[in-house]
């Protein structure tokens, strides 16, 4: 009895590990925003054109890069293999990028997949911009 109980629990457990797994394998999405260094943006919003180049030196230098969508989340960024060009070479710019998203501790991240810088948004006449 207590042999076949064992035998049952240690099933129970990798059934579970099977679902999991299942879980965690999803469909590639598609977000769009502007590639931050995680560093600044979380320390004091920094982002935008006026920051860019900071950011591309933070980011050399190894501070974690993110994505700042326009509905407000930001994704950690994270990068397997080269299918089209890696977020981290658009730091400071808006990109599209295509991959999984995967939530874990409170941590939202998108394995990207694929990326393609978007054209920056053009300035409203009158807002003094150019």
């Amino acid at each position: 009895m207590k042999y076949f109980v064992g035998v049952a629990l240690l099933a129970g457990i990798a059934g579970f590990g099977l679902i999991a797994t299942a879980e965690d394998k999803k469909e590639p999405v598609t977000i769009q925003g502007e590639v931050v260094d995680l560093a600044c943006w979380l320390e004091e919003g920094k982002m935008g054109p006026e920051h860019a180049k900071c950011a591309q030196a933070c980011v050399k230098g190894g501070t974690p890069a993110g994505i700042a969508t326009d509905d407000g989340k930001v994704y950690l960024v994270v990068v397997h293999g080269k299918d089209g060009k890696s977020p981290l070479e658009h730091v400071g710019s808006r990109v599209e990028v295509t991959g999984v998203v995967h939530e874990r501790g409170g941590m939202i991240g998108i394995v990207a997949s694929k990326c393609k810088k978007m054209e920056a948004p053009k300035t409203p006449e009158g807002s003094g911009g150019k």
